[in-house]
């Protein structure tokens, strides 16, 4: 693998334009590109990247990357990578940073890096203020991401960090510089008060501002009131992600009421939003509340919202938020009325039985009458998360929530007619006589070309309803011009 990486640099294949260096603790066929276990293999490999046009993007992947390799060779490595003019993306997953940050200083700087993230990796204080430092001048830097997940599995064992609100605090205002910043990511480093009122005063000047990621800190209600007054001037912002933080009732009013309007994404899951007021969800396209505990009359606040005709919501996560048949029937009470919401993602933690599963399928298909089949939902397309595939949801329901996928409501709301009924009552349209057997005759080649049973049945009902309207209208056409085989 690593003589294929090697000759892919030096004869420049276009098709090794994301370089990929991992360390022995990962398999280099299924998680890299490149596994330097001497000094002489990472001298080749800086050299055949420097002289690469095609390089853009280069990963550094596992702890003991360079364990076998001198501390020369490791210089030289990174002074072959400060020369990669063409490398726009530098990304950092489960190393020790602290060993190399102060070689990645000529990196950074010498290159018009636009993307830099470390995902999981550990972060000492005078490190990252000499990070942060280098951040200032990187004036095409568009998007940071220093993220810090403290969940533990087999492979990636959690790495404490010296990280803390204090020094956040003085280490973010080196991005007021960045003013041409589209995402800004600051995940697991336990900022709270002081690091929000840093961020309220540098996030006005960073006018491309898209998105704000701030999950799995320590913010609070009170953070939040300090943090909105300077996200209220960020008229460009898209989406606020605030996961895993300390965020209830107050603070979901406070982002409500007083984010900019260009906000339509706002993630709060596993915060301690309760929704024990009325709090008007309607003004988000997509809204994430997994993991919150709602009070008794919290999945009335959501239905109530949902049934609003003003009510914008796309997407809606309830991730393990306890849903039960009776939070399912209030819920599906409202879709009735709802013509936005495309994905509700309940997750396959949730209590429903076939009770509450029959309320959400009368919604998407009331059987009660033709008019209440058309009046049903027709947009509610998902009930999982994105890429997951469907939990146990019944056949029944899967089969009309991809009936909705149909972007063609009208066609969508003729197929459920036309499943549900089997034979159509036309009673209420014999007042016009025969002069809408003609529409109903077309609407059901339209919408339904295999069944010629109900294009029969519906004919003869007419006949039968109105016999002497067909003798004499048959009569008088043979008085007339000679008609065709074909015509009625």
């Amino acid at each position: 693998m690593n003589r294929e990486t090697l000759l892919s640099l030096k004869y420049g294949c276009d098709n090794l334009s994301n370089l990929c260096v991992c360390s022995g603790d990962y398999d280099v066929e299924d998680s890299g590109d490149y596994h330097p276990g001497s000094s002489e293999e990472l001298g080749w490999l800086g050299h055949f990247a420097r002289e690469s046009a095609f390089l853009n993007d280069i990963t550094f992947m596992g702890g003991d990357m360079f364990i076998n390799c001198s501390e020369q060779s490791v210089d030289g490595f990174f002074e072959d990578i400060g020369r990669c003019i063409h490398v726009k993306n530098m990304s950092f997953v489960h190393i020790d940073l602290a060993e190399i940050a102060f070689k990645l200083g000529p990196v950074m700087k010498n290159n018009r890096i636009s993307h830099w993230s470390s995902d999981g990796c550990f972060l000492g204080v005078t490190e990252t203020n000499f990070l942060f430092s280098i951040f200032r001048d990187m004036k095409s830097l568009q998007v940071l991401s220093i993220s810090y997940d403290d969940i533990e599995d087999d492979d990636h064992p959690i790495q404490q960090h010296d990280l803390n609100d204090d020094v956040m605090a003085e280490c973010i205002p080196s991005l007021a510089a960045c003013t041409g910043m589209h995402d800004l990511i600051l995940q697991g480093l336990k900022m709270r008060t002081k690091s929000c009122a840093v961020l309220r005063d540098i996030v006005p000047r960073m006018a491309a501002l898209l998105t704000l990621g701030l999950g799995e800190n320590l913010i609070d209600d009170n953070c939040v009131e300090v943090l909105i007054r300077g996200l209220a001037e960020c008229k460009h912002l898209h989406s606020l992600r605030l996961g895993r933080n300390r965020i209830g009732d107050n603070g979901l009013e406070l982002l409500t009421q007083g984010l900019p309007a260009s906000v339509d994404t706002l993630d709060l899951d596993d915060n301690e939003v309760a929704l024990a007021q009325q709090l008007p969800l309607l003004r988000f396209k997509e809204l994430y509340l997994l993991g919150n505990s709602f009070s008794p009359g919290g999945p009335g606040v959501i239905a109530a919202s949902l049934a609003n005709p003003e009510c914008r919501l796309q997407v809606l996560h309830l991730y393990n938020t306890g849903i039960g048949d009776e939070v399912m029937a209030v819920l599906a009470e409202s879709l009735g009325n709802n013509d936005r919401l495309i994905r509700m993602a309940l997750g396959e933690d949730n209590y429903i039985t076939q009770t509450g599963w029959n309320a959400l399928l009368n919604a998407l298909c009331d059987t009660a009458t033709i008019n209440a089949t058309h009046g049903s939902n027709h947009t509610l397309q998902f009930l999982e998360n994105y890429g997951c595939d469907y939990f146990h949801v019944p056949q029944d329901v899967k089969m009309i929530l991809q009936l909705n996928w149909c972007q063609d409501k009208s066609r969508v709301a003729a197929a459920k007619i036309l499943q549900a009924h089997r034979h159509l009552d036309l009673k209420p349209l014999f007042d016009r006589k025969l002069d809408l057997l003609p529409h109903v005759v077309a609407w059901l080649e339209r919408f339904a070309d295999t069944r010629l049973d109900l294009k029969l049945m519906s004919i003869f009902d007419f006949v039968r309803s109105m016999p002497m309207e067909v003798v004499i209208g048959v009569a008088n056409k043979k008085k007339g011009k000679k008609r065709s085989h074909n015509s009625l």
